[in-house]
This record gives structure tokens, C-alpha cells and sequence, in this order.
């Protein structure tokens, strides 16, 4: 397989920089953007997975082994997908924190 191309990095990148942005933004937009980010990220796995089809027996096709035989075009769909929804994943985590702390620090200067 080899070097991973850049393409892979291209949805993660583009969910990080829209996830900065939102938080210029109002609040609903930031969590619309991270939905729609992990729709899209799982829709790229379930794509790049049935576009690989059924294992292929390395007998009959004369391959070395069934990963052999995959196209790698899908496999780095499945990996961009795989990246994109680690990324949601890791953003809402850090939303959800940076939420507590703009309520917090609300709640602290009106007191």
C-alpha cells in the first residue's frame, strides 16, 4: 500500500477548519456543522466498504492475499471516513468543554 495520498486528510482538515470557524458563529451552527460532518464521514466508510465487494478468495484470483485484491481507492475512503468521524468525535468532546466554560465564565462575570 504505501504512502497514504493527501486526499485522505482532506475531510478531517476541512471538519477542524470549519469547526474553528463556527465558533465565530452562533452556537447552533457549530453543532449542525459536527452533525453533518459525521453523516458525511460515516457515509464515506459505508461507501468506500461496498465499493471493495465480497473478500475475494486469493486462490482463484491469484492474489497473495484478499487485501491484495482490494482496490486501495476505496480502502482511503474508508480511511478518510474513519479519520473524519475521529475528528467529530474528538470536536465534540472539545465543544462540549469549551460550552461549559463560556457558561461558566457567563455565570461568573454576572455575579
Amino acid at each position: 500500500m504505501g504512502i497514504v495520498p493527501g486526499y485522505v486528510f482532506v475531510l478531517p482538515a476541512v471538519i477542524v477548519v470549519g469547526w474553528i470557524l463556527s465558533w465565530w458563529g452562533a452556537r447552533r451552527i457549530r453543532w449542525v456543522l459536527l452533525s453533518a460532518a459525521a453523516v458525511v464521514s460515516v457515509l464515506c466508510v459505508v461507501i468506500g466498504w461496498l465499493a471493495m465487494g465480497p473478500p475475494a478468495d486469493p486462490g482463484t484470483v491469484n492474489c497473495s492475499s484478499s487485501w491484495a485484491c482490494t482496490d486501495p481507492g476505496s480502502l482511503y475512503v474508508v480511511a478518510a471516513g474513519l479519520l473524519g468521524f475521529g475528528c467529530c468525535a474528538v470536536l465534540v468532546i472539545l465543544a462540549l468543554v469549551g460550552e461549559v466554560i463560556l457558561v461558566w465564565r457567563g455565570r461568573r462575570v454576572s455575579n
